[in-house]
C-alpha cells in the first residue's frame, strides 16, 4: 500500500532535489568529458520530466478544491474528484507561477488532461494515464507529452489508448513535430471520423490575434482555412516580389509583411484619433497649444494605444500626417501625474444609479484598456464594468468602477478574494492563499522617447543569404518544379494567384 503524500512531503522532496543538483552549478564541477556531461544533461532532463509530472498531479489536486460557505458563514474547502476544475483554480495558479491568466488556464487544462485519468467508463476517463506515467518515469518531457495530449483531446478513451500503444516504440526517440505527425497518421487509420471532425472544428475556429512584441513592432498570429490562406499568400507574395525588385524593401520577408498591411489598408478607411492628456497636477493651469510637429519630435515617438500595457513606438512622419491641426488645450483628458491613468477628478461623470452613463463607461474602458485581473488581456470592450465595492455601498464612479472579463468578474466574487482600486487607478488583488498582486492602468501621459540625436550607430545588418533574395532556393524549386501527387493542386493555385492577383494602385500607404 502506497504511503500518503502531503504538500509538506512534496516541499521536503523538492528541497532534497535542489540540494542534490546544486553541485552542478559550482565552478569546480567543470571536470568531465563530453560523454559524461551529455549523460548528466540527459539525467537532469529525466529528473525535470519527473518533476513536471509531479507538478501536474499537484495542479490537479489544487484544481479539485472548491470553497463552500456554511450556514454560519464559515468557509471550508471541499475536495472534489480529480478532474474537477474550480472556477478560480487558474487564477490562483497564475499567482503561484507568475504567469498570465491565459497561460495558467492552459496549464490547468494540460495537467487535468494528462494527470486526471479516471476509471474506465467515467467522465474523467481520458485514456492518457500512460502518458502521465511516462512523464513520471522521466521518459517524456512536458512539451512532447502536451503535443500528444493536445492531438488526442476529446477523443474516446479507448482510441487514446490505442494511439499510445502505437506510439510506444517511438515516444522516447522522436521530437514533438514528428510525434504530432505520427499521432495524426495513427488517428487517420483508427478513427478517421474523429480526425475529420477535429479538422472541421479547427477551420471554424480560425482566428487572427495581435500583440506588441519588440519596441516599434507588433506580432500577428493567424490560423486560416488552407484554401483561403493559399490564395491570400499568392497575392501577398506577388506584391512582395514587386517591392523587392523596385527596391522598396531589401528582404523578401520584410516585403511580405509590408505587402500584407498595404493590401489590407488599401481596401479600408482608417480614422486616426490623437488625444492630448494633461497631468492632474497641471489641470488647473492653461496649457499651451502644441502642434503635431512639436509634439512628435524625434524619429520614433511613443503613443498610448487602445490596449493597456501597449504604449507603442511609431514613426514621427506617421504621427505628423495623423495630426493635421494643432492640439487645443480645451477638452484635454486629465491623467494621474504618476500612473498616467485617465481621471474624473471632480466625479462629474458619476451616476446615482447602478448603470454608468456612456461617458463614464467610455472613460473607465479607456483608462483600463483590458481586464484588470493580473495577467488577463481581454480587451475592455468585451469586459463587464464592475463595482469594486458593490453598489449601493460603493458609488457608480470612475473611482469605484473597473473592467473585468466575465470569468474574473466571477472569480472576484469567490470566497477568499479581495480587490482594492486605489486613487491612482492601480488595483491590488489578494487571492485565497494571501498572495498579493497589483495591476496598472493604461499610461496616457508617458513622454515621447527615442529622439534621433544623430550619434547612434546604425543597426548591424545580417549577411544576405539565399533566403533574403526575391526567391530562396527552396521557393524557386517549389515555384517551378511542383512535386507530384496531392501537393500539386496547392502549388498550382498559389502560382496562379501570384501571377494574376491585381496589384494595388497608387502610392503605398504610409
Amino acid at each position: 500500500m502506497a504511503a500518503l503524500c502531503t504538500p509538506g512531503d512534496v516541499a521536503a522532496a523538492a528541497h532534497v532535489a535542489r540540494e542534490a543538483v546544486a553541485a552542478v552549478m559550482e565552478p569546480a564541477s567543470a571536470v568531465g568529458s563530453v560523454g559524461e556531461w551529455a549523460e548528466a544533461v540527459g539525467e537532469l532532463q529525466s529528473l525535470a520530466n519527473t518533476v513536471a509530472a509531479a507538478q501536474d498531479a499537484a495542479v490537479v489536486r489544487l484544481a479539485a478544491i472548491e470553497p463552500e460557505v456554511l450556514d454560519d458563514g464559515e468557509v471550508v474547502e471541499t475536495h472534489r474528484a480529480l478532474g474537477h476544475v474550480a472556477l478560480d483554480a487558474a487564477a490562483v495558479l497564475s499567482g503561484v507561477l507568475t504567469v498570465s491568466a491565459v497561460h495558467a488556464e492552459r496549464r490547468v487544462q494540460a495537467a487535468v488532461r494528462r494527470a486526471a485519468d479516471g476509471p474506465d467508463g467515467t467522465e474523467t476517463c481520458t485514456g492518457l494515464g500512460r502518458l502521465h506515467a511516462a512523464m513520471g518515469a522521466g521518459r517524456v518531457d512536458a512539451y512532447r507529452a502536451g503535443v500528444v495530449a493536445e492531438e488526442l483531446e476529446e477523443c474516446r478513451a479507448e482510441v487514446a489508448r490505442a494511439v499510445l500503444d502505437a506510439l510506444e516504440p517511438h515516444v522516447e526517440r522522436e521530437d514533438g513535430p514528428r510525434l504530432r505527425q505520427r499521432v495524426r497518421r495513427v488517428l487517420a487509420a483508427i478513427s478517421p471520423d474523429f480526425l475529420r471532425a477535429k479538422a472541421a472544428r479547427a477551420r471554424s475556429e480560425s482566428s487572427l490575434q495581435r500583440w506588441v512584441e519588440q519596441p516599434g513592432v507588433d506580432t500577428w498570429h493567424g490560423t486560416f482555412p488552407s484554401e483561403e490562406a493559399c490564395a491570400a499568400w499568392g497575392a501577398i507574395d506577388a506584391l512582395a516580389q514587386t517591392y523587392v525588385r523596385d527596391g522598396v524593401c531589401e528582404r523578401i520577408d520584410r516585403a511580405r509583411a509590408k505587402a500584407l498591411t498595404d493590401l489590407v489598408t488599401g481596401n479600408a478607411t482608417v480614422d486616426v484619433q490623437v488625444h492630448l492628456t494633461t497631468p492632474a497636477a497641471r489641470a488647473a493651469t492653461t496649457a499651451e497649444p502644441r502642434t503635431g510637429d512639436e509634439r512628435a519630435a524625434g524619429d520614433l515617438v511613443e503613443v498610448a494605444s487602445a490596449r493597456a500595457s501597449e504604449p507603442v513606438l511609431v514613426e514621427r512622419g506617421w504621427l505628423q500626417r495623423a495630426v493635421t491641426e494643432p492640439w487645443p488645450a480645451a477638452g484635454a483628458h486629465v491623467t494621474d501625474a504618476v500612473t498616467g491613468a485617465l481621471l474624473d477628478p471632480h466625479e462629474e461623470l458619476a451616476s446615482h444609479g447602478y448603470r454608468p452613463g456612456s461617458r463614464l463607461a467610455a472613460l473607465v474602458r479607456a483608462r483600463d484598456g483590458h481586464c484588470r485581473f493580473p495577467g488577463c488581456h481581454v480587451a475592455a470592450r468585451f469586459c463587464d464594468l464592475d463595482h469594486v465595492t458593490p453598489w449601493p455601498a460603493g458609488p457608480t464612479s470612475a473611482s469605484n468602477l473597473t473592467c473585468l472579463c466575465r470569468r474574473h468578474h466571477r472569480v472576484k466574487q469567490r470566497p477568499g478574494w479581495r480587490a482594492v482600486l486605489h486613487p491612482d487607478a492601480t488595483m491590488t488583488w489578494t487571492d485565497p492563499t494571501g498572495r498579493t498582486r497589483t495591476t496598472t492602468p493604461t499610461d496616457h501621459a508617458r513622454a515621447l522617447v527615442l529622439p534621433d540625436r544623430g550619434d547612434d550607430p546604425a543597426p548591424a545588418r545580417r549577411a544576405r543569404g539565399p533566403q533574403d533574395q526575391p526567391h530562396s532556393v527552396l521557393e524557386h524549386h517549389s515555384e517551378h518544379h511542383p512535386p507530384p501527387g496531392r501537393y500539386h493542386l496547392e502549388y498550382h493555385h498559389a502560382h496562379h494567384r501570384r501571377r494574376h492577383a491585381p496589384l494595388p494602385t497608387g502610392p503605398p500607404p504610409f
